[in-house]
């Protein structure tokens, strides 16, 4: 009979290969959310980035809350409206609208 270490179980080999398996499933699907949330992140930065700087060439001047709406900003289709937005845009208000 195999002594069972306080705190750790032991289950017949059959049930420790599927804990395992849902072990390094949950481990993997883990690591493929977070590289599609990166992936995310690193687009929103790109078109917040890319819109500040068309605003920058256009020589539209943004508020501070203007500003901190386009850093806010987590909806990509709204960041490409903007950036749209710029193209014979006078004002903040034209392009943010």
């Amino acid at each position: 009979m195999e002594r069972q270490i306080e705190g750790e179980a032991t289950f017949p080999p059959f049930v420790q290969k599927l804990v395992d398996r849902g072990k390094l499933e949950g481990i993997r699907e883990g690591e493929l959310k977070g590289m599609r949330e990166g992936r995310r992140e690193g687009k929103l930065e790109g078109k917040r980035d890319t819109l500040l700087r068309l605003l920058a060439r256009a020589g539209i001047v943004l508020t501070e809350n203007e500003s901190a709406r386009i850093q806010a900003c987590t909806d990509i289709a709204t960041l490409d409206r903007w950036i749209d937005n710029v193209l014979g845009a006078k004002t903040a208000t034209d392009v943010l609208s």
